[in-house]
């Protein structure tokens, strides 16, 4: 067995260690948040069709892309839906699809020098095992993405060398299935295609690779988009919520970065009167009831949105701020406490006996003079809650290691990168550059649009390449000869 495949088979171990340590405890039915793919997904499985994001019956959507949904309702059809067991199977997917994404690493690497694979998977499945909220997390869905990156990168450089036929099938492969993911790795393939077209453009033979490739995202697309047509009566090209998105970070939230209580109180999936509004008007005409005020925001400042957008770089390449502003209880309210705790907005109730405290970054002082002027039955008990979960939030965001995350998830990558580039004065390995390439795309619409913590997950694979890129050069560096 080789270096490399050694190597993959140690980070398998490492990732599925990781995997239970972290899930194990909490793998039970009803502890996990399904989200909105599973909602669809538990609808495809009943036989309701591609519908209901958020619960309810209300109909045909396409808030949330096809791809995960399949997966999960793959799953629930085999093993229940909503079940632990279809949560294990699910785990034990992303486990596999992470240690494949890692063999790709190390595979594609493997001809570009010494140090290059090596690190980048080790700094792949640390990154992996020790994030907080990370793709092995019950329920991520990054795994797909960031194996789907991995094999973009894979297929793009194993195309450049010699374009066997499995490359040649795994770059039309990703261009297939990438619309069907996301928009960011629609956006990394479409790079992709047209680098290799680029690459080829002299060789009319070497060209049919990408038109193939090109094809079949014209083919996912325009599929996904007749079928919404069908479904939703107007054609949407990927997901149908970008207006509302938009909204979220550009009219709801000032800075362009969302809170998790503006997110919370926005998203019909948490909030009752949102919910009934998007039920009544169904979900094409809820979308577009956010494009007016949208227009409006960004017509009258357009500065202000050319800023929200520097914000969000800055959470890309710099420093990613994790999501912060609530923080989840299980204590049990009294119901008068608790409605006038959500009327007075400081709690969003999920039911008797849990709840999200928002704004849990406020002063303590004044909190608690909040708090006090309520007239709260149990203020005492309340109070005292609220001092336990502030206490828990400072933990989980202002501690060192939550505070250092925030740079290894972004601006780290991204100096590896310029420095890897300075120390081969002034160039790229092609790895390196690939990686740079798919992640520049991977996040474009997201910067534009809407950008946080969760859209820094499917990158991981491309920073890990980063890191590796920067000890290879420094090994090449030390390793040059010293001119006479």
């Amino acid at each position: 067995m080789g270096p490399p495949r050694l190597l993959a088979l140690t980070g398998l171990l490492l990732l599925a260690a990781a995997a239970l340590a972290r899930n194990t405890p909490r793998l039970a039915p009803g502890m996990f948040d399904w989200a909105e793919p599973g909602n669809v997904a538990a609808a495809l499985a009943e036989g309701r069709g591609f519908s209901d994001p958020f619960d309810g019956q209300t109909g045909a959507t396409a808030w949330v892309s096809p791809l995960p949904v399949w997966i999960e309702a793959g799953t629930f059809l085999l093993l229940g839906v909503k079940t632990a067991a279809a949560a294990r199977a699910l785990l034990v997917l992303s486990v596999l699809g992470l240690a494949a994404a890692n063999a790709l690493l190390l595979d594609a690497l493997a001809p570009f020098g010494r140090w290059l694979g090596p690190v980048a998977g080790a700094a792949f499945v640390a990154y992996c095992a020790l994030l907080p909220g990370g793709p092995l997390a019950v329920l991520s869905e990054a795994w797909l993405d960031i194996l789907l990156s991995a094999l973009l990168l894979w297929s793009v450089l194993a195309v450049g060398r010699s374009p066997s036929p499995w490359a040649r099938a795994a770059l039309i492969a990703v261009a297939l299935l990438a619309p069907l993911e996301s928009a960011g790795l629609a956006v990394a393939a479409g790079i992709a295609v047209l680098g290799a077209a680029w690459r080829g453009r002299r060789d009319p033979r070497a060209l049919a690779v990408p038109a193939l490739a090109a094809l079949a995202a014209a083919l996912a697309v325009g599929g996904w988009s007749l079928r919404n047509r069908a479904a939703l009566g107007r054609f949407i090209p990927l997901k149908s919520n970008s207006w509302f998105e938009l909204n979220l970070a550009n009219v709801d939230s000032a800075d362009g970065l969302p809170r998790m209580e503006t997110v919370l109180r926005r998203l019909p999936f948490f909030d009752v009167q949102e919910f009934n509004r998007y039920a009544a008007l169904g979900e094409v005409r809820y979308v577009d009831s956010f494009r007016a005020p949208a227009l409006a925001a960004l017509r009258a400042d357009p500065l202000h949105f050319g800023a929200n957008i520097l914000r969000r770089i800055g959470i890309a390449v710099v420093y990613c701020r994790r999501e912060g502003g609530g923080e989840s209880t299980r204590f049990r309210f009294l119901p008068d406490d608790a409605a006038r705790l959500a009327a007075a907005g400081l709690l969003i109730p999920f039911g008797v006996g849990s709840g999200l405290w928002t704004r849990i970054d406020t002063p303590p002082g004044e909190a608690r003079w909040r708090l006090h002027q309520l007239g709260l039955r149990d203020e005492a008990g309340v109070a005292a809650d609220w001092a336990a979960r502030r206490a828990a939030y400072d933990r989980e965001f202002f501690g060192p290691w939550p505070l250092a995350l925030g740079f290894l998830t972004a601006g780290l990558p991204v100096a590896a990168l310029l420095a890897a580039a300075l120390l081969g004065h002034g160039g790229l390995a092609p790895p390196a550059a690939w990686a740079g390439a798919i992640a520049f795309g991977m996040l474009l619409p997201y910067v534009l649009v809407n950008n946080n913590d969760r859209h820094q997950l499917p990158l991981l694979a491309m920073q890990a390449v980063a890191l590796g890129a920067l000890a290879q050069a420094w090994a090449a560096r030390r390793a040059a000869p010293v001119p006479a």
